[in-house]
């Protein structure tokens, strides 16, 4: 299981280098938009509040199984997007965390190469400049979850207002919700959906219990 581990890092670093690249030059050049885009979600994720392990774990198991793997973009999941649009012409996400966050922050939703890109850029030089569970933290706590319902104050409403008591039945109907958000009037097909997200969360979680490598490492900054 190690090697397989160090050989998926290893393959996704190899085909991720050139974006990696571009990310660092952007940075050395100091490019102001770019660098203005990345403070802005630095400052997220420095003033994100508090939130237990577990919502992080339930959502990477989700959202970005190879999260522990990846520089801030999964170039395994873009080449399974092509190859599946190609066969089929459907269009799926492959979009990491840092990616998702980068998106909610800047509001930007356009759907051009050019917001791809740079978005991807802004992943990678966030992954390499804060911890991955940091992120994802800030993530969940300004994602969209529905109708009027954002961030924490929407985790708090579905989990309680103490979230270390939350179950993690309601952790996962949450992330469930950044597929699929909550209307203001849900039908039973929303709700079936849900539990379909959530059966897929829950065979996750056990995926990554037997697969330690799948698990996001907590890292810790230090002081």
């Amino acid at each position: 299981m190690a090697t397989r581990a160090l050989l998926t890092k290893g393959v996704i670093r190899i085909l991720a280098s050139p974006l990696i690249a571009l990310s660092y030059a952007m940075a050395l050049l100091k490019v102001r938009e770019f660098r203005d885009d990345l403070q802005r979600c630095l400052a997220v994720i420095d003033t994100a509040p508090f939130l237990p392990d577990r919502f992080v774990t339930t959502l990477v198991a989700a959202e970005d199984h190879r999260s522990a793997f990846h520089p801030g973009v999964d170039p395994i999941a873009i080449l399974r997007v092509m190859i599946v649009w190609v066969r089929t012409g459907k269009i799926q996400g492959a979009s990491t965390i840092e990616q998702q966050l980068v998106r909610v922050v800047l509001g930007r939703y356009e759907r051009t190469i050019r917001r791809k890109y740079w978005e991807q850029i802004l992943a990678i030089a966030l992954s390499s400049l804060r911890p991955k569970d940091a992120i994802a933290k800030a993530y969940l706590s300004i994602a969209f979850y529905g109708t009027g319902q954002y961030g924490v104050s929407a985790l708090m409403r579905c989990c309680g207002s103490e979230l270390r008591g939350a179950t993690q039945i309601n952790v996962m109907q949450m992330v469930a919700r950044l597929k699929y958000p909550e209307s203001l009037s849900p039908s039973p097909e929303w709700h079936q959906t849900i539990q379909r997200r959530v059966r897929y969360i829950e065979g996750r979680l056990r995926g990554s219990a037997n697969s330690r490598p799948h698990v996001p490492r907590m890292i810790q900054r230090a002081p």
